[in-house]
């Protein structure tokens, strides 16, 4: 059974203003739990198999949900839960799903039955010798051919090939050869954040994800993501307190381009973006914030459109050099006033205020005239109109913020730049 959700007036205009803050947050992710209900439930009514593993499966879920609702809510509500029903439900419409999608369910519900503390019994794929434990890690099984996963007692336990590997009650200790936990990022006073270079529905961001990182790589991410916890509790509380309620995984990438570092969100995987490996914490913090707010408003429009979908023009987003569709182009605009804020924060920084002033002069024009462009299009629903008024009055405190006139001008003109480069590449265009 799912819920049907709708905005609170009070949350949707903390939110239209690009906070929201923790409730809010909250509302959105009971939001999605709904929404991946729908979509497994969607799946189990596609099942390939025969009826009895996938009444199995059934089984256990709604002994799992009765017995330890809370339990199944973190299970079946984790980013990448969502991130595999997306992949899967479009896999399903185009008729080239795997058994061994499908099967990705099996573990789901292996997991929340020993979060639950029930018991469990369910055949596994394995993939390229590899079993995978969602949200938790995968265990290199090598060439056996099936696997199942057992929960007994709030412990998992792996047969496949012969052999029976029990896992630890604490999935982040490599005590079991072969096993790959999922790391985590922990910062003082702050959340535990998974860092996920195994589940095999991370993918989809632009850029491939990353193999398996090392120890030392590993040590670099806690270090610059506990540095960056810092600078949000010290700058930015309130968004802090978004991020402790909603992120809940980073997905770390492969770094194609030495000199680009490359971040993205996808959209039915709210609580979770992938990035290339941080250079510092400041640029960590704005991803993060940058990267949220998409996840934020991928939520909104789960519960409402904000613009006509049958608008095709294109228009100039000056933080891009294609032309973007009018909902891209909102993406963006609310993704720049936390960009655009948090460079404003970072100003009180040691070190960053000139770096962070310059940013916040940059953003916070290019949001003005991304906005422009949304607010002109005469192609938004009510709840769009809300938002972008919403918006209008964050941007207009953003430009009230007193700045050097110089770096005020220097902004300014980087923005024309931009714009007259984007006419050169998209002449064709009326739009912008």
């Amino acid at each position: 059974m799912t819920t049907f959700h709708e905005f609170d007036p009070d949350q949707f205009a903390g939110l239209a203003r690009g906070d929201g803050g923790p409730p809010a947050v909250a509302a959105l992710r009971a939001a999605q739990l709904s929404r991946h209900l729908l979509l497994v439930g969607h799946l189990l009514r596609h099942w390939p198999g025969g009826p009895a593993e996938r009444d199995a499966v059934a089984d256990t879920l709604d002994r799992v949900r009765r017995a330890a609702p809370d339990r199944y809510a973190d299970v079946l509500g984790a980013p990448l839960v969502g991130s595999w029903t997306g992949i899967v439900v479009r896999a399903v419409e185009r008729g080239v799903a795997a058994a061994s999608d499908f099967g990705q369910l099996c573990g789901i519900a292996a997991v929340a039955a020993a979060a639950a503390g029930e018991p469990a019994d369910l055949a596994v794929p394995v993939r390229d010798g590899v079993v995978s434990v969602p949200g938790l890690g995968a265990l290199v099984v090598g060439d056996a051919a099936s696997a199942r996963l057992i929960a007994d007692g709030g412990r998992l336990t792996v047969v496949a090939g012969g052999r029976s590997v029990p896992l630890s009650r604490d999935p982040g200790e490599a005590t079991v050869p072969g096993w790959l936990p999922v790391h985590r990022l922990r910062a003082p006073g702050g959340p535990g954040v998974a860092l996920d270079d195994v589940d095999p529905y991370r993918h989809g961001h632009h850029a491939p994800p990353a193999n398996r990182l090392d120890d030392t790589e590993v040590a670099h991410w806690q270090a610059v993501f506990a540095q960056a916890w810092g600078m949000l509790e010290r700058r930015m509380p309130g968004r802090a307190g978004e991020l402790a309620t909603g992120l809940q995984t980073l997905v770390p990438l492969a770094q194609t381009d030495p000199h680009s570092a490359r971040s993205a969100t996808i959209k039915y995987a709210f609580g979770a973006f992938g990035l290339t490996r941080p250079g510092s914490a400041a640029d960590l913090v704005v991803t993060m914030v940058h990267e949220f707010q998409h996840s934020k408003l991928s939520g909104m429009l789960d519960l409402a459109p904000m613009s006509d979908p049958a608008d095709t023009r294109r228009f100039f987003a000056p933080w891009r050099t294609d032309p973007r569709p009018l909902a891209g182009l909102l993406q963006g605009v609310y993704a720049f006033v936390g960009v655009a804020d948090a460079w404003r924060a970072l100003r009180d920084e040691d070190g960053l205020e000139a770096l962070a002033s310059d940013r916040f002069a940059q953003a916070r024009l290019q949001v003005e005239r991304g906005l422009g462009a949304v607010e002109a299009s005469g192609a938004l629903t009510g709840a769009g109109e809300r938002l972008v008024a919403g918006l209008r009055a964050r941007t207009d405190e953003l430009l009230a913020e007193p700045l050097d006139p110089q770096v005020v001008q220097a902004a300014e003109q980087a923005l024309s730049a931009s714009h007259r480069q984007w006419i050169d590449r998209n002449k064709t265009l009326v739009a912008g």
